[in-house]
C-alpha cells in the first residue's frame, strides 16, 4: 500500500504536466484575423484615369499584393471583394462583409485633383454621428455603443495605416479625415477608405505605377494591420 502511494506521488506531477502541455500549445497559436480588402472600381468602371494609370488596375494590384504578403504571416487571412478585373456593385461589396465576417475592412482608392499640384495620401473613417435614436431603449443603446466602438477602432486602424504609409510617402500625409461613405456607413465592423495618392500629380503617378512602390504600400498596410490587431481593437 505504501509503495502504491509513493508511485502515485511521483506519477501525479507527470500527469499534470501532460494535461497542461496541450493547453500551452493551443495558447501559443496566434489568433487568426480576417481582413477584407476592397479594390475600388473594376470592369467597365475604370475609376480615375491619368496617362497610363487606371485606378481599377492599381487598386487590384495592391490588393493582390496585400493578400500575398499576408500569407507570409501567421495571423492574417485576407479576403478580397474582387480578385480580377470585374465590376462590383455597392450591394455586392457590402454583401462580402456579411459573407466573410471580417474583423475590419480597408477600401483602396486613388485620388484625383483639378490641377497637377494636389499630392499626398488620405485615410478616411466613417463620421462620428449618433447612429441610433433609441431614447431609453436598452437594445438601441447597446447597438449604438457597439457602433461607436467600431468607429473608435476605425480611428485606431487609421492611425496605424497613416504611420505605415508615412514611411512609403514621407511628408505626404494629408491627415486622417472624418467623412461619410456609402460603403462604410452602417457597417458593423471597423472600416476605412485609403486614397493612395493623386494620379493627376505627375510625380506621384510615376511613383504609383512602379512595382517597387506597389509592393512597399502592400507591405506597409500588412504591417499596419498586424500592429492594429496586436494592440487589440
Amino acid at each position: 500500500m505504501k509503495g502504491s502511494r509513493l508511485k502515485f506521488i511521483f506519477f501525479l506531477p507527470a500527469l499534470l504536466l501532460y494535461c497542461l502541455l496541450p493547453m500551452t500549445g493551443a495558447a501559443a497559436q496566434p489568433k487568426m484575423h480576417v481582413v477584407l480588402i476592397d479594390p475600388a472600381h473594376g470592369g467597365e468602371d475604370k475609376g480615375v484615369v491619368s496617362d497610363k494609370l487606371r485606378e481599377k488596375d492599381l487598386t487590384l494590384k495592391i490588393a493582390l499584393l496585400i493578400r500575398q504578403e499576408a500569407q507570409k504571416k501567421g495571423n492574417l487571412q485576407v479576403q478580397l471583394t474582387r480578385d480580377s478585373d470585374r465590376g462590383a456593385t455597392l450591394a455586392e461589396r457590402t454583401a462580402a462583409v456579411a459573407r466573410f465576417k471580417p474583423d475590419c475592412l480597408v477600401s483602396l482608392h486613388v485620388n484625383a485633383g483639378f490641377g497637377k499640384k494636389a499630392a499626398g495620401y488620405e485615410v478616411y473613417f466613417p463620421g462620428f454621428r449618433q447612429t441610433v435614436a433609441g431614447g431609453g431603449d436598452s437594445a438601441a443603446i447597446l447597438k449604438d455603443m457597439a457602433k461607436n466602438k467600431h468607429l473608435n477602432d476605425s480611428v485606431s486602424l487609421a492611425q496605424q495605416i497613416q504611420a505605415g504609409l508615412d514611411k512609403v510617402f514621407p511628408r505626404k500625409g494629408r491627415g486622417l479625415r472624418d467623412a461619410p461613405s456609402p460603403l462604410l456607413d452602417g457597417l458593423n465592423v471597423p472600416g476605412l477608405i485609403v486614397e493612395l495618392g493623386f494620379a493627376t500629380n505627375p510625380e506621384e503617378r510615376k511613383k504609383l505605377v512602379e512595382e517597387e512602390t506597389q509592393l512597399a504600400v502592400a507591405q506597409a498596410l500588412v504591417r499596419a494591420l498586424q500592429a492594429y490587431f496586436q494592440k487589440g481593437p
